[in-house]
């Protein structure tokens, strides 16, 4: 008993918990439909993870939720309660962001009818907070810094010393229409040509997106215990973006953008909590050509 009060004590105020409590469980029984259907989704570990639904966090009442990675899913459309009050959706997702939550909005329509695509979005929301959980990542033993320290001590080049062989490493790239607009990024291993992640679209920039790639692919081999490889980007300000562990975009942090925020915020935290011993290197365009991992998009 007393080890689920302090749990709930965590996640709600203690002078609110019951009358927030009743509405958790009057929203349980009085589901509507789109949320009966995106619990069938959910419930059961359904996509991968385990999700509660009508939880209490701080004053709010969130449809469903994975406390492990902290990532909430909500549907548009409906009241949302903050104590007794509804209250707009930008304002509790301000007040969710804050108790460091990522908030994934669903509307009506794209649960009831689209719902493979919900499906697949949240799971590729999942796998990027996968990467980039510190508590999931790999730390490297000291007999593998040193071979990685030697492995590194050339710099290798993109042909492999001439040979035509492709050396170990890994190619990334974004691409935005409109920038900003619909921005997705890419890796592609140059050993077998095979894309390695792919993330997106979701509204952002080109910048943002070659920043988030960088990440991702260093977050990922640290994950995998890869050090035998180095990156490549073709973006120069990516690269110093990394380099000095901070996005420094000028894109307006909106309900449109919050999404790409949260995930901005959690790339900056790995790189803080992480020392990056992987080279990134920047891909001379001019020298080699197009980078491997380019969308093609380009007229």
């Amino acid at each position: 008993m007393e080890r689920k009060e302090k749990y709930i004590f965590q996640t709600a105020d203690e002078t609110e918990y019951e009358l927030l409590k009743q509405y958790a469980e009057e929203n349980k029984l009085f589901m509507t439909n789109a949320e009966r259907a995106l619990w069938n989704l959910l419930k059961g570990n359904g996509i991968g993870v385990k999700f509660r639904r009508q939880h209490i966090i701080g004053d709010c009442i969130v449809d469903f939720v994975n406390l492990h990675y902290k990532l909430i899913v909500e549907i548009d459309g409906k009241y949302h309660f903050k104590g007794e009050q509804p209250v707009a959706d930008a304002i509790r997702t301000a007040d969710l962001n804050r108790f460091g939550y990522t908030v994934v909005r669903f509307t009506n329509e794209e649960v009831l009818h689209h719902i493979s695509q919900v499906a697949s979005q949240l799971k590729s929301v999942i796998r990027d907070m996968k990467v980039f959980n510190p508590k999931e990542s790999r730390t490297p033993s000291n007999k593998e810094n040193n071979q990685q320290h030697k492995s590194h001590s050339a710099s290798p080049s993109p042909i492999g010393e001439g040979r035509g062989e492709a050396v170990s490493a890994w190619a990334v790239d974004a691409a935005c229409s409109g920038n900003p607009g619909p921005m997705e990024y890419q890796c592609v291993d140059l050993a077998t040509g095979a894309r390695v992640f792919h993330f997106g679209p979701l509204h952002g920039t080109n910048n943002i997106g070659e920043f988030l790639a960088i990440v991702h692919a260093l977050a990922l081999m640290e994950q995998r215990g890869i050090t035998d490889k180095v990156i490549y980007s073709d973006s120069y300000n990516a690269i110093l973006w990394v380099k000095k562990k901070q996005c420094k975009t000028k894109l307006e942090r909106n309900a449109r953008t919050e999404q790409l925020f949260a995930i901005i915020a959690r790339a900056e935290q790995w790189l803080r909590s992480h020392a990056v011993k992987t080279p990134v290197i920047k891909w001379e365009t001019k020298q080699w050509g197009e980078i491997p991992a380019d969308f093609g998009n380009k007229k």
